[in-house]
């Protein structure tokens, strides 16, 4: 398996991952994406900014997971007392792992990826927002050394804002 960046030729490889994601989320009771988000024109836009990273299964020739790191954080952030009070500060947004791939240490391959991507380029903390009602993203990021530092509210419901300092 080999993390790549995406390119326009994987967007529908993308975006069928995603309803794939989104179809096991529900069947799981998190209502957490759906067609409003995330969508084409946001992958797209994360592909054109050579933000949205892959994991391709050499085997299968296809997409198994996916992660976006950029600086982009929504306006709600800045009502948070983050614990890294200066700029230099990376997001990570949309990782998602398909569900047959699940438990094999992907998404902690990936989120460990783009951690070295975010010091490589002296960002000094990482945020992220997790959908309080997916505990088992909650529980991962967690383990990964995020702390939940606030909570603030998206369309879907309450989000937990977590950060890393690295």
């Amino acid at each position: 398996m080999d993390i790549i960046q995406a390119s326009e030729r994987h967007l529908e490889e993308v975006l069928s991952l995603c309803k794939y994601c989104s179809e096991n989320m529900t069947k799981n009771l998190i209502d957490q994406w759906d067609e409003v988000y995330p969508n084409k024109k946001d992958f797209l836009e994360d592909i054109r900014d050579k933000s949205l990273y892959l994991v391709v299964d050499n085997n299968l020739e296809e997409v198994i997971a996916c992660i976006v790191l950029n600086d982009y954080q929504d306006p709600e952030y800045k009502e948070i007392r983050w614990g890294y009070e200066g700029e230099n500060v990376a997001v990570i947004h949309r990782l998602m792992v398909h569900p047959h791939h699940e438990g094999k240490g992907i998404a902690k391959r990936l989120v460990r990826y783009v951690e070295e991507l975010a010091k490589n380029r002296r960002y000094e903390a990482i945020r992220l927002d997790v959908f309080v009602k997916n505990p088992r993203a909650v529980g991962f990021y967690n383990q990964q050394g995020y702390e939940v530092i606030d909570k603030v509210i998206f369309r879907k419901g309450e989000f937990f804002c977590c950060e890393k300092l690295i």
